[in-house]
């Protein structure tokens, strides 16, 4: 089995979803929280990172230090400690409907990731993937970016027990 974009971007999408259903609605809201903060951080201090780490001749020498890994490094760093310190609070873990929609968004969890990903991608980088489900995505990323967004501001307003 080769491992191709369109294997990674389903093994991603079905990670979150599983991910999303198993923790519940809150605690996915707290990753799709902490995802939006993470991409914010990457596009405004992407570029000084990889500067940094392309001209550290310790990492530069021993490693092949690209923007796409830089970036996409820096973003799921951001992501995980985010997540973790989020995780110690110990938010509840809901009912059945809380399920459902934890895996709704993971869903639009997992596609915000991808997209983000595919943006720090360059132009020629993203026409050689030669993947169906990566140009989806891409196709997708303002929609990824704005639904879970309107579905957090919808769900707010909606009655509480």
């Amino acid at each position: 089995m080769q491992l191709t974009w369109d294997l990674i971007v389903l093994a991603t999408f079905g990670a979150f979803i599983i991910y999303g259903g198993l923790i519940s609605r809150n605690r996915i809201l707290g990753v799709l929280v902490n995802l939006y903060i993470a991409i914010a951080a990457t596009v405004f201090a992407g570029d000084l990172v990889y500067d940094f780490a392309s001209n550290f001749s310790l990492i530069s020498a021993n490693l092949t230090i690209t923007e796409f890994g830089t970036k996409t490094l820096l973003m799921i760093l951001i992501i995980g400690l985010l997540t973790i310190k989020s995780e110690l609070s110990d938010l509840d873990s809901g009912d059945s409907l809380s399920k459902l929609m934890g895996g709704i968004y993971g869903f639009l969890t997992a596609g915000l990731f991808l997209a983000a990903l595919f943006g720090f991608m360059s132009y020629t980088e993203l026409a050689n993937l030669d993947s169906n489900f990566a140009l989806i995505v891409t196709n997708f990323t303002a929609a990824f970016a704005i639904v879970p967004a309107l579905l957090m501001i919808g769900s707010s307003f909606m009655k509480r027990k």
